[in-house]
């Protein structure tokens, strides 16, 4: 029987029905792998291509000297790097406009064309863990940018426009309606109970461990209770924490670890899917609010959504997240 289930940290109601994964037709067949060179003389992201993309705002080298992780502009910037936050020209009556400024950058994570982050050793991670919390502080260091998002798409289905593996990291001027509903969401239940909502499910997720997929000293990996979609995954620090950019120097190698073999085994199990990653965080100035926790939520784009979401707002999971959990814990890497 189906079950509908409550995401608490999301606040969406998801339907399980693993019954109906046996009708076919939603989850994409894994297609061959299609051959990508290691370097494409076309391609700005590729190591001696680098006037292509632009002015270097950040780069790390490799032990033999070259840059191994690069950061630069995205030169199809959906924000403008000029100008300040002010209410734009035009009718209010419709509602209300700012400028579109902000920041909008490009983080190329390795110089070989053919690499995905899921195949990157864990050390080349680490470097691109690097880089995230690099770019993250400077961007919150513009005053303009109230809000700060890290997002990675992997393959077409899941919105990237290149082949070569890479970031996005954009700086806003407002923040989003859907983090606000999150944060009032979190804000309530710490108001009610005194506790974190995030660290109150992490101990529940301990302590049941039917759902966890990787964990070290400082990081847990699992699937939620109410997972959105096939294999959707989550990433917490242990330890409470509003901020990304608060993370331990002791713990990005940590980080960086269970990044890597969470996608190895998403990789490896659903033969290379698109996906989205994303940074889920608040700013350096909101580090120390009791209520949020930071986390990083990796999407496997293993079905399509249709009607029933956009006329409901609520998912339809064709997988038992125990099962899919059970699945990637037990894939080896």
């Amino acid at each position: 029987m189906s079950e509908i289930r409550l995401n608490r940290l999301t606040g969406e109601w998801v339907v399980i029905a693993p019954e109906r994964a046996k009708r076919g037709g939603n989850i994409p067949r894994p297609v061959a792998p299609i051959a990508v060179p290691t370097h494409d003389p076309t391609c700005p992201f590729c190591i001696g291509n680098e006037a292509m993309s632009g002015e270097t705002l950040y780069s790390a080298p490799d032990e033999g000297g070259r840059w191994s992780v690069r950061a630069v502009m995205n030169k199809f910037s959906a924000l403008s790097p000029h100008g300040g936050v002010n209410c734009a020209d035009g009718p209010r009556e419709l509602g209300e406009t700012v400028n579109g400024v902000g920041l909008h950058e490009v983080v190329v994570e390795t110089p070989h064309h053919h690499l995905s982050l899921a195949q990157l050793p864990e050390g080349q991670t680490q470097r691109v863990i690097e880089a995230y919390l690099q770019r993250f502080r400077d961007c919150y260091a513009d005053p303009r940018v109230r809000h700060v998002i890290i997002f990675k798409n992997h393959g077409l289905d899941a919105g990237a426009s290149q082949q070569h593996s890479h970031s996005q990291v954009v700086g806003i001027p407002i923040v989003p309606g859907q983090v606000h509903d999150r944060l009032e969401g979190a804000a309530r239940f710490f108001s009610e109970t005194g506790q974190c909502l995030a660290c109150t499910m992490i101990a529940q997720e301990l302590e049941a461990s039917t759902r966890i997929v990787a964990e070290n000293a400082h990081f847990i990996a699992f699937i939620p209770y109410a997972a959105l979609s096939p294999f959707h995954l989550w990433i917490f620090p242990k330890a409470h924490a509003a901020c990304f950019s608060s993370l331990p120097a002791a713990a990005v190698r940590d980080l960086a670890e269970i990044v890597h073999t969470v996608l190895a085994k998403v990789y490896g199990l659903l033969a290379n899917p698109p996906f989205n990653l994303v940074v889920r965080s608040l700013g350096p100035q909101e580090a120390d609010a009791p209520h949020f926790h930071w986390y990083i939520p990796i999407v496997p784009r293993v079905i399509r959504t249709a009607g029933f979401e956009l006329g409901t707002g609520m998912y339809i999971n064709p997988s038992l997240p125990e099962a899919s959990a059970k699945a990637l814990r037990e894939y080896p890497v």
